[in-house]
C-alpha cells in the first residue's frame, strides 16, 4: 500500500516537474530564434501570427492572457511593437522581458533625420506616421550601441532580425533567461547555442556568396525595413514605395517612384506579403521591370531549431530571384 501511495505521490507532482518555461514571443522572426535555443525544452507562444504585420497589430484579450501567464517575454521593442508597451507594464512583466533592441552589443542602423517624399500629402499626417514608425528614408547612419538605458529609439530602424549579427545577440540573451528559468537543462541550452552560432556562420558566408553575384543590381523595396540585410549583404537599395506600410503613397510619390526606376534602371520592385501588391502593380503597368513578393517575417517558414536559417534562405532567394 505504501508503494502505491509513493506511485501515487509522484505521478501527482509530476506534471509540476515536467512543466516547462513559457516563452511569449511578438513576432515569428522573435520565435524562429528564441525556438533554435529552446529546442523542445520550453513552449513558445507568439503574439501577432505569421500572416499579421506589427505595424497595424491590435492587441486581444488572449494575448493579454499569454502575457500575464509567460515566465518571459521576448520582444523587438516599442519602435515596433507599441502596442505591447502597456500590457507589459500593466503585467509587471517590463523588467523580466527581453527588448531585443535594447541588448547589450546590439549594432542599431539610425533612420535618416530629414524626408522629402510625400510632400503633396498632409504635414499632420506625415508627422503622424514618422512618429509611429520612425523617420526613414536614408541608411547612412550605423550606430554600434553597447547597451542604452530605458526603452527609447526614437528614429531607429527596428527590424533587427534581418541582421545575423543581431541574431546572435539575441540568441546569447535568450540562452541566459532559460538557464535562469531552467537550470535543470542548462547545458542543453548552452549546446543549442553553440549549434545556432556555428550555423549561422556558415549560413551567413553561403548567403554571402550567392548574394555577391547579384549585389550591384539596383532595386524597389516595398518599404523601408531591409537596411540591417542590405547593408550587411551590400545590396543596391535603389528606393521604396512607402516610408511606412500603413499608409498608401499619393499620386506625386507614384510619379517619383516611376522617375526613380527609369532613373536607376532598376530591375525588380518587391512587394510584401502582408500588404496589397496592387500598388506595385500600378507602378510596373507598361514596363519590363520584374516583381516578386520579399517576406520581411518569413510567413511560410516552418517552425523548428532550423527556421532562421531556413529564413535567412528564404529571403535571399527572393533577392536571388528578381535580381538574377
Amino acid at each position: 500500500m505504501n508503494k502505491l501511495l509513493f506511485a501515487l505521490g509522484v505521478s501527482a507532482l509530476s506534471p509540476l516537474a515536467l512543466a516547462k518555461p513559457v516563452i511569449v514571443t511578438s513576432i515569428k522572426p522573435v520565435s524562429m530564434i528564441v525556438a533554435a535555443i529552446a529546442g523542445d525544452k520550453a513552449e513558445i507562444q507568439q503574439i501577432v501570427s505569421s500572416t499579421a504585420s506589427p505595424h497595424d497589430f491590435a492587441m486581444r484579450p488572449s494575448d493579454l492572457k499569454k502575457i500575464i501567464n509567460a515566465d518571459t517575454v521576448v520582444w523587438v521593442g516599442e519602435s515596433l511593437e507599441r502596442f505591447l508597451e502597456k500590457p507589459l507594464e500593466n503585467a509587471g512583466k517590463e523588467e523580466s522581458s527581453i527588448e531585443w533592441l535594447a541588448l547589450d552589443g546590439m549594432a542599431l542602423h539610425n533612420f535618416a533625420k530629414e524626408h522629402h517624399h510625400d510632400e503633396d500629402e498632409a504635414e499632420e499626417d506625415h508627422d503622424h506616421d514618422h512618429e509611429a514608425h520612425g523617420d526613414h528614408e536614408e541608411h547612412g547612419d550605423h550606430d554600434e550601441h553597447e547597451g542604452h538605458e530605458g526603452h527609447h529609439h526614437d528614429g531607429v530602424d527596428p527590424h533587427v532580425w534581418l541582421s545575423p549579427d543581431n541574431a546572435r545577440v539575441l540568441a546569447k540573451a535568450v540562452t541566459a533567461r532559460l538557464v535562469s528559468l531552467d537550470s535543470a537543462n542548462a547545458e542543453y541550452y548552452k549546446d543549442n547555442l553553440a549549434s545556432f552560432e556555428n550555423g549561422l556562420s556558415v549560413k551567413d558566408a553561403e548567403i554571402r556568396n550567392a548574394l555577391n553575384k547579384v549585389n550591384k543590381v539596383p532595386y524597389i523595396v516595398f518599404h523601408d525595413g531591409y537596411s540591417y540585410f542590405e547593408q550587411h549583404y551590400g545590396l543596391s537599395h535603389a528606393g521604396e514605395i512607402t516610408v511606412s506600410p500603413e499608409r498608401k503613397p499619393g499620386a506625386k510619390k507614384v510619379a517619383e517612384i516611376r522617375h526613380e526606376i527609369q532613373e536607376n534602371k532598376v530591375q525588380c520592385v518587391f512587394s510584401e506579403p502582408q500588404f496589397s501588391p496592387a500598388i506595385v502593380k500600378t507602378l510596373l503597368e507598361g514596363s519590363d521591370v520584374k516583381t516578386a513578393p520579399l517576406d520581411p517575417l518569413g510567413s511560410k517558414v516552418k517552425m523548428g531549431t532550423n527556421a532562421y536559417f531556413s529564413f535567412l534562405d528564404s529571403l535571399s532567394g527572393q533577392f536571388l530571384s528578381c535580381l538574377g
